[in-house]
């Protein structure tokens, strides 16, 4: 019997949702591969079905994400990837993520773009996915769930470019209100990158950091925050240029 998996890099726990809802449309219990904790090999086998979702930053799949995925491997493995963006911009991302997953023998049967609400420019896509954004979503599942049952493989191309833009380290500045923090040490544990000092929560190391936002995510008093010149220059812009509505494509 087939085995389902969820497999996903979600910082700021969008994706998750994508990748969750999609899963829903499944008649059967799916397991969690989270790869912002997972870093280890796995195996699997041809009978499996994975659906691995990845976030887009600044038009690549993250690096550290990129790394772990690299560690599981497939069986000519039954696959749907999906990336999820804030409304700006796909670039070369899911081309990435399809590649990826052919060059680590898995058979991608379908791939798509989603939308989900801005995780740094908090003005940009509020409120998505929306319930339009769900419907599209679960009818997209619905024909991956066709096309498995007909062996069927990927038939369309993927858009984007090889060699894949450069990666981009973004200049913001990740602070934590130490009037706010309670030590409860949630950031330290959810970094993948271990950018934040066991001994020191409101410190960050930002030449360690990818504003990923995991950190400001997970802290229960709202204590984490993207600050500085640099930032507050950009939001204003950034939210207006990506005031304008984008919708999930869907390839199959």
């Amino acid at each position: 019997m087939s085995k389902i998996t969820n497999i996903f890099f979600s910082p700021s726990e969008t994706t998750k949702k994508v990748l969750n809802q999609m899963a829903s449309n499944f008649s059967k219990d799916y397991e969690i591969c989270d790869l912002l904790y997972f870093d280890g090999e796995k195996e699997f086998s041809s009978d499996d079905i994975v659906l691995v979702g990845m976030p887009v930053f600044a038009g690549r799949i993250p690096k550290t994400a990129r790394a772990r995925l690299s560690k599981l491997t497939g069986d000519n493995t039954k696959a749907i990837a999906v990336v999820n963006y804030g409304n700006a911009h796909v670039t070369d991302a899911l081309l990435e993520l399809v590649d990826l997953l052919d060059e680590n023998g898995f058979d991608v049967i379908a791939a798509a773009s989603t939308i989900s609400h801005h995780s740094i420019f908090d003005g940009v896509a509020v409120g998505r996915p929306d319930d339009s954004d769900i419907g599209k979503i679960n009818e997209f599942a619905q024909k991956c769930i066709e096309k498995i049952a007909a062996g069927d493989s990927l038939e369309t191309e993927i858009p984007g470019n090889r060699p894949y833009v450069d990666y981009k380290t973004l200049p913001f500045i990740v602070s934590c209100d130490e009037s706010k923090c309670v030590f409860c040490l949630e950031c330290i544990g959810v970094c993948p990158e271990k950018a934040i000092p066991d001994d020191d929560p409101a410190d960050v190391d930002l030449d360690l950091c990818t504003r990923c936002t995991s950190c400001i995510n997970i802290c229960p008093e709202n204590a984490r925050a993207f600050t500085g010149e640099a930032f507050e220059a950009k939001k204003p812009a950034f939210e207006s240029a990506n005031a304008e509505r984008k919708e999930p494509e869907f390839y199959l």
